[in-house]
């Protein structure tokens, strides 16, 4: 084609025609741009199209990890709802008459309250994306921003968890002078449970520093249980907008 085109300019220039000669050349140049625009506008769909597969792939990824974390927390939640809701009946029973009512009855209140439960994030493929860049894969800004700051949340829940568990340390170093923990455990638990040892819930319930630990590790807990919220919000919207970009 190239020599096609010099065979031309060569015999124009041969008939003395420098006119056609230049409008030619510059048409040929002009011919030149334009297939040179062409072949990078197709290289361009062409990378485009290859970074939306890419993208598409890695939000099919996330969708299976938030959905499988959705689940997860959404279990912690309800157990943190119920150890809440035991510590606030069993804060009842302090300095009251506690003789029509049944043991076991205050063994699986107590059950609820000493278990400290944790929400375990599936969060490797996210990781990953962050660390590599790949994030910026992902054309969806406000997704983006979401899926950013969900390390933090989890980092900030975390800490409240230390400190719900350092007071179940205390809570548990001191009930343990009154309650026989086999026979709680034994409600959720296989284990070994010596009937000889009778729990004293009578002492346990006139002790003013067991009512203050469950009463601190509560408001704690409540604090706990608005973040896990707040982070259950960010997850289904992460779930939300990942569908909208899948669909």
């Amino acid at each position: 084609m190239i020599k096609f085109f010099r065979r031309i300019r060569y015999d124009l220039m041969k008939k003395n025609k420098t006119g056609k000669y230049f409008k030619y050349a510059i048409g040929e140049i002009i011919l030149v741009m334009v297939g040179i625009l062409l072949a990078l506008q197709v290289n361009n769909w062409n990378e485009q199209r290859k970074m939306n597969s890419q993208e598409q792939e890695l939000l099919d990824g996330l969708e299976v990890e938030f959905t499988i974390n959705f689940n997860r927390l959404e279990n912690v939640l309800q157990l943190h709802q119920n150890s809440i809701d035991s510590a606030n009946k069993i804060m009842t029973y302090f300095n009251t008459d506690i003789s029509d009512i049944p043991e076991v009855k205050f063994d699986s209140l107590q059950f609820h309250i000493q278990n400290v439960w944790t929400f375990n994030p599936r969060k490797g493929l996210l990781n990953s994306v962050i660390t590599s860049g790949q994030i910026n894969l992902i054309s969806n800004v406000e997704l983006k921003n979401q899926l950013a700051s969900f390390e933090d949340m989890v980092n900030d829940m975390e800490q409240e968890i230390q400190e719900i568990s350092l007071l179940g340390t205390q809570f548990y170093s001191t009930t343990s002078e009154y309650i026989n923990i086999g026979k709680q455990n034994a409600l959720g638990y296989k284990t070994f449970v010596n009937e000889g040892f009778q729990s004293d819930y009578d002492r346990f319930f006139k002790d003013f520093r067991v009512y203050n630990y469950i009463n601190n590790e509560t408001t704690w807990s409540y604090d706990l249980l608005g973040e896990e919220i707040e982070l259950m919000r960010s997850i289904k919207r992460i779930l939300e907008l990942i569908k909208q970009e899948l669909n």
